[in-house]
């Protein structure tokens, strides 16, 4: 980074763009956000924003690309910050990269840990623990998942017996009970810092959505064997691969033994839990170990802080004037058309034990869902 924050401009692309968005501020960092959403506190957060969706709910290219190159011209932008979905996409993220230069992973480098065929089989050879992965259908579908390679969410995985667009690119997982886990860390190509563990819940949408990402709490704990074989596999992942910046791994707990995922190549939506623990924020520690710094450690140890997606059950057009509550995020503008299964906004949750703040967090989203539901009636 320059010496002065506040003398950057970054260009932000993400599904949503709201974190990154706000822990930029706490900088000071000025950004540019372009994501799938443009939310009401995305755009109070950022000098500018647009929505570059497609009509299936990812990134349209050409959308993405045009409103790029006129809202954030490379000559006076710093660098280019990506979230969320862009880990399928590799040739999108090198377009993206020719109008503005990158800050994170490199494209292959993203490819590289979301391709199934390279990812597993580095997995085994650093020795770290997963569940079986086929990338052709097995002979018997019960007990497997069935993946969208690149996807991410959640709401790409499905029971392989269920069937799956087969215009998609699909790989095959074992089904591995236990408690789905993540781990956010910091990387500088060489080295890893964690910055904390979390369980996620999932959450069913339908019988074909079962897994969709729900929301997650942070620093868990973990048995010591299960947290050991986790630090390992982030730092042989960081030292094999050269990962840089914020980065997430998803795990299975069964018992003692943690089983690796997936792994997630930039900054995860878990970034909400830590965020407000850390003088400056994560983006700032991002963009510091892009540049190879990864600074002093982060201490998280009695944070209990829970995030929870609330989704619409129905298609929903957002009232105008709705008082939304200081705890939600992602608020969508009064009169846009939210449809069945999709995101309506972000709760959260902050209280003095793990299970306390889990008990907030459900307990808001269910305000949220019952408010929604009445303002639709």
């Amino acid at each position: 980074m320059p010496a002065s924050a506040e003398a950057c401009t970054y260009l932000v692309v993400s599904a949503s763009g709201r974190a990154l968005a706000q822990s930029a501020a706490r900088q000071r960092i000025r950004v540019v956000v372009l994501d799938l959403f443009n939310d009401l506190d995305t755009r109070a957060l950022a000098h500018a924003s647009r929505a570059c969706a497609s009509r299936n709910g990812r990134f349209d290219r050409g959308l993405l690309i045009e409103a790029a190159r006129e809202l954030a011209p490379r000559e006076g932008f710093t660098g280019l910050i990506y979230g969320s979905g862009l880990e399928g996409r590799p040739a999108l993220l090198r377009a993206l990269a020719r109008e503005v230069a990158l800050v994170g992973n490199a494209p292959a480098t993203v490819a590289q840990a979301k391709d199934p065929a390279q990812l597993f089989r580095l997995l085994d050879e650093l020795g770290i623990p997963h569940p079986a992965v086929s990338t052709a259908p097995p002979p018997n579908l019960e007990g497997w998942l069935s993946k969208r390679a690149g996807g991410a969410g959640g709401g790409h995985v499905r029971p392989a017996a269920l069937g799956w667009p087969r215009r998609e690119r699909r790989y095959f997982q074992r089904f591995q009970a236990g408690r789905a886990m993540s781990v956010l860390f910091l990387a500088d190509g060489h080295r890893a810092q964690i910055v904390g563990f979390n369980e996620q819940w999932p959450v069913a949408l339908s019988s074909r959505v079962p897994f969709a990402y729900g929301g997650a709490i942070s620093t868990p704990d973990l048995p010591p064997a299960a947290e050991a074989t986790i630090v390992r596999a982030v730092e042989r992942l960081t030292a094999a691969t050269g990962l840089r910046g914020l980065n997430g791994l998803d795990f299975m707990l069964d018992g003692e033994c943690a089983y690796v995922i997936e792994i997630n190549p930039r900054p995860t939506a878990t970034l909400d839990l830590y965020d407000v623990a850390v003088p400056g924020g994560l983006l700032a520690r991002h963009l510091d170990a892009c540049n190879g710094e990864l600074g002093e450690p982060i201490r998280t140890e009695g944070l209990h802080r829970a995030q929870a997606i609330v989704y619409a059950q129905n298609t929903w057009q957002v009232p105008h004037g709705l008082p939304w509550p200081d705890w939600v995020t992602d608020i969508p503008a009064g009169g846009s058309t939210i449809p069945g299964g999709a995101p309506i906004c972000t709760v959260h949750a902050q209280a003095a034990t793990s299970q306390q703040t889990r008990l907030l967090a459900f307990a808001r989203r269910d305000q949220m869902h019952t408010l929604s539901w009445e303002k639709a009636a």
